[in-house]
């Protein structure tokens, strides 16, 4: 059974002056949500609701591994998330945790100065990240990254080929169905 956590879409301007940055992007956000429940229904792993583990303090835990969404999604897991998850070990059942981040940069794009010569080449990029965590263990069963160099709106096709791409090796490594 496959606990999914709300993506997390973080998005950062970069220009000459400043460096801005926004978190949340609800459009991306579904896109990822989407594409992790299709993933999961593809292998025939059930869905869990938060709301509907047999412990209140699930659902507290869940929370508690929200900010650690871009550590996570990189299969980084810290002493922080280690606590957090040793508390699953309580539930009747194993969980997985699918844990999703998404970084977009957007920079300007690329130049040429015909007065000095110089080129620079655009730093846009999209970043996505996911892994799958056990609860049982604490340990990353699955996890992947796609880095694109360019940024597409979620409802492009080179968007879903990239989220397409980062579930090309999905596994769940074990656990309940």
């Amino acid at each position: 059974m496959v606990i999914v956590l709300p993506p997390q879409v973080v998005t950062e301007r970069l220009s000459e002056n400043s460096s801005a940055r926004n978190q949340g992007n609800e459009s991306f956000e579904t896109a990822l949500r989407n594409a992790a429940n299709a993933e999961i229904s593809r292998h025939q792993y059930s869905m869990v609701a938060a709301e509907s583990l047999q412990n209140p303090d699930a659902i507290v835990w869940l929370k508690q591994l929200e900010p650690l969404t871009s550590r996570l999604a990189r299969g980084a897991i810290n002493d922080d998330a280690q606590l957090i998850l040793a508390h699953f070990k309580t539930l009747p059942q194993d969980y997985l945790i699918l844990v999703q981040f998404m970084k977009i940069k957007s920079a300007p794009g690329a130049s040429y100065d015909a007065w000095s010569g110089a080129i620079t080449s655009g730093m846009s990029s999209t970043l996505l990240q996911a892994a799958l965590i056990s609860t049982r263990t604490g340990q990353v069963s699955w996890k992947n990254e796609v880095l694109v160099r360019k940024l597409f709106p979620a409802t492009d096709p080179r968007f879903a080929k990239s989220i397409e791409t980062l579930y090309q090796t999905f596994s769940t490594g074990g656990g309940n169905r």
